[in-house]
């Protein structure tokens, strides 16, 4: 069916590499994916979906296992677009999820009974979903296919790292990169830095592979992890520094960034029970905190105020929340072991029982002034960070002034570092928020917030549209869509259309006819502007651009124009009928282009002449065509290149581009164009049809042809709607 489609389609739509040519594959163009995808996954009526599928589904893996990309593509388009976006056939539960996603999340994260999982069944789940994640640009997908198995992905990646498996890793890595740019959550961000040694469930462990890859095994009671102290700190240094890079990739916001912040901070000083509200100096169950993690969350904290100290600690309510707590437990600790110390002084049998209960809390004690000293060091590097704005409520100030006042006062039950490091902090924190701030109502930080959101939005998505994975583009193109339809006031109208302009020349097709569309719904909004920039960039006075790249751009005006339908009038009608007859007509000079061409014929020369040389006469052909063929390929050789065989004067492509511009614009409003610029545009196409007579210019003649029935049309509308 997909070859059918290939060679149905229209020549520059389509093109398939033969047998020998396994890395081209069957190149389709979207349409013709579109197309494919629409046929192969229309159910008949005769059959239900599973036995349909049943079917389908090995035709696709096998084309989807295929070496070549464009295969891959297709099947990734068909798989992703036709069956697994559809509530019918890829929702959970239904055929197509069960045959197509399932195996992949059975493969990277097994349950009981489907163990061991070969390095062939691994490597073949992993390059299927990194195909169905990059060759098809669709950022819900993503989140489905991935979500459900970050943990395992990060296990994998973090394997594959440790054990110099550098193919598995630089695809992993591209999968997980990809999701936490476009799908991730705070929620998933949170679990990631918990699990960061995570190599596996209690069932199983990733393990060497037959042939130097991975594979899943059960866990046996021998898999535990290295006891060597040496190996664990630098698996653990690794870990964070890759969770870091992860957390930049995802060009977060300084919230996100610091609720990760606050969340390792609490693990670090008052251990895993955090969470669920416990965790204060006395109740933190020391006993069974695992040295390792403790280790993890406070390399974690330290990793993360080194690489983001300026954005986190903007957000600071957070970190004085946490250490206030803290040192308000610690300083009562001290007065309660300051009322025992006075009791003692006086013998009698409940100071006896007194200095008992002392020697056996002394350890706690010692635990609890350990736990003080780091939470003092984060709160004295916070506040020496820079960009650090103070704006929480001054009671909870107070409060830890008041702490921090009695630990500096305990000079001779405490470690002097301890008091100096206290008296420190009270000079920071009163020297930070002794800045007045000025009072903020309700009403007006709303719209404060929402436009900082809108901001962190469009820059995040101009920050993905420059990316090199395609769904990280598609997602940011789909988050500036929404920002245009919104009419944000975040959104730069010039830069913005300029960035879209940038996207036409996108080598993945899906990209740039997506830029087309926000470009028509930049124009609606701001027509004008948009529509001056397209034909300042059409027209190209500097001649600068590509013909490729004119020529997505003519697409991009004619789509906008299509689409503004009554505000295509005035100033912007006048401007684009102007523009484009002094394209479509031969008045053009391209002095730059003409000296390109001239070079480019010289080269061609040169090398025709050496292979002469070579030959020793006229270049034999040795190709086994017959005659016929050869002829007709010679035919539209010279077609062809005689679009470009043009002197000074623009391509003939470009100029049939504007004609077929200029015939849209008299389709959507003749009137607004004018009778001076229709009666040019007439001259123009009549000076075409008599004097352009070559065969390389047929497609410029047909052009004529349809701006002459586009004005008779448009008249003939015009006069039955009653206008004149």
């Amino acid at each position: 069916t997909i070859n059918f489609i290939a060679s149905a389609s229209e020549p520059g739509e389509a093109s398939f590499a033969g047998p020998s040519s396994q890395s081209a594959g069957l190149a389709l163009s979207l349409e013709a994916l579109a197309r494919a995808s629409k046929l192969l996954t229309a159910v008949p009526s005769h059959m239900t979906p599973d036995e349909y599928l049943t079917d389908l589904v090995p035709q696709l893996l096998d084309l989807l296992d295929d070496p070549a990309p464009d295969n891959k593509r297709i099947a990734s388009y068909i798989i992703g677009n036709g069956i697994l976006s559809k509530r019918k056939l890829g929702s959970p539960g239904t055929a197509g999820w069960k045959m197509f996603a399932e195996p992949i999340l059975r493969s990277l994260n097994p349950a009981t009974g489907r163990l061991p999982v070969p390095e062939g069944s691994l490597k073949r789940a992993v390059d299927r979903l990194s195909a169905l994640v990059h060759f098809y640009a669709n950022p819900g997908l993503t989140k489905r296919l991935v979500g459900p198995i970050l943990l395992p992905m990060w296990g994998l990646l973090c394997y594959a790292l440790e054990n110099q498996r550098a193919h598995w890793a630089d695809q992993i890595h591209q999968i997980l990169t990809t999701y936490v740019k476009i799908s991730v959550t705070d929620a998933q961000l949170l679990l990631l830095s918990d699990n960061l040694l995570w190599n596996g469930t209690p069932l199983w462990v990733f393990m060497p592979g037959a042939s130097g890859g991975v594979e899943v095994r059960q866990r046996d009671k021998a898999d535990n992890v290295s006891n060597d102290l040496t190996t664990m700190m630098t698996r653990i240094d690794n870990r964070i520094g890759q969770f870091s890079q992860l957390l930049r990739s995802a060009y977060l916001t300084e919230d996100q960034l610091s609720k990760i912040f606050t969340h390792a901070s609490k693990r670090w000083l008052l251990g895993p029970q955090a969470s669920s509200g416990q965790g204060i100096l006395g109740d933190r169950g020391d006993e069974s905190r695992d040295p390792i993690e403790s280790l993890v969350s406070t390399k974690l904290t330290h990793k993360l105020l080194e690489d983001y100290k300026d954005r986190i600690s903007s957000s600071f309510d957070g970190i004085l929340q946490l250490v206030e707590p803290i040192l308000s437990a610690f300083v009562l600790e001290l007065e309660k072991s300051a009322e025992r110390t006075a009791k003692s002084a006086q013998p009698s049998l409940l100071a006896l029982k007194d200095l008992v209960d002392q020697d056996t809390g002394e350890g706690d004690e010692q635990e609890s002034q350990e736990t003080v000293a780091a939470a003092l060091s984060l709160l004295s590097a916070v506040l020496t960070s820079s960009n650090l704005t103070v704006d929480t409520s001054p009671d909870l100030i107070t409060s830890i002034n008041e702490s921090l006042s009695y630990i500096a006062r305990s000079q001779s039950s405490l470690d002097s570092s301890l008091t100096a490091t206290a008296s420190n902090i009270q000079l920071l924190l009163h020297l930070h928020s002794s800045t007045p701030r000025a009072p903020q109502s309700s009403q007006s930080s709303q719209p404060t917030d929402r436009l900082a959101e809108e901001t962190h939005k469009y820059r995040t998505a101009t920050h993905h549209l420059s990316d090199p994975l395609p769904p990280v583009r598609a997602q940011g193109l789909s988050s500036l869509t929404s920002l245009i339809s919104s009419t944000s006031p975040t959104i730069d109208i010039p830069s913005t259309a300029t960035l879209l302009i940038s996207l036409l020349q996108d080598e993945d097709e899906y990209i740039y006819l997506s830029a087309i569309k926000t470009l028509g719904l930049l124009a609606s909004n701001h027509p004008r502007t948009v529509v001056q920039i397209l034909v300042e960039k059409y027209v190209d006075k500097a001649e600068e651009a590509e013909l490729d790249t004119r020529i997505k751009i003519g697409e991009a005006l004619n789509k906008t124009i299509e689409g503004l339908g009554e505000l295509f009038t005035g100033e912007i009608a006048t401007y684009v009928g102007e523009a484009m007859i002094a394209v479509a007509s031969r008045r053009g000079e391209r002095l730059k282009t003409q000296r390109k061409r001239e070079r480019e014929q010289r080269k061609g020369e040169t090398a025709r002449k050496e292979a002469e040389e070579a030959w020793d006469g006229e270049i034999p052909d040795t190709s086994d065509r017959e005659n016929e063929e050869a002829a007709a390929n010679a035919h539209i050789a010279a077609i062809t290149s005689g679009w470009s065989s043009t002197g000074r004067e623009e391509d003939i492509r470009l100029r049939t581009s504007a004609l077929s511009i200029l015939s849209t614009a008299m389709t959507t409003d003749i009137a607004a164009l004018g009778p001076t610029i229709t009666s040019t545009a007439i001259d123009a196409a009549l000076a075409i049809l008599k004097v352009e007579k070559s065969d390389a210019r047929t497609i410029l003649r047909r052009a004529a042809v349809v701006v002459i029935m586009s004005i008779v049309n448009a008249i003939d509308t015009a006069e039955e709607g009653g206008r004149r």
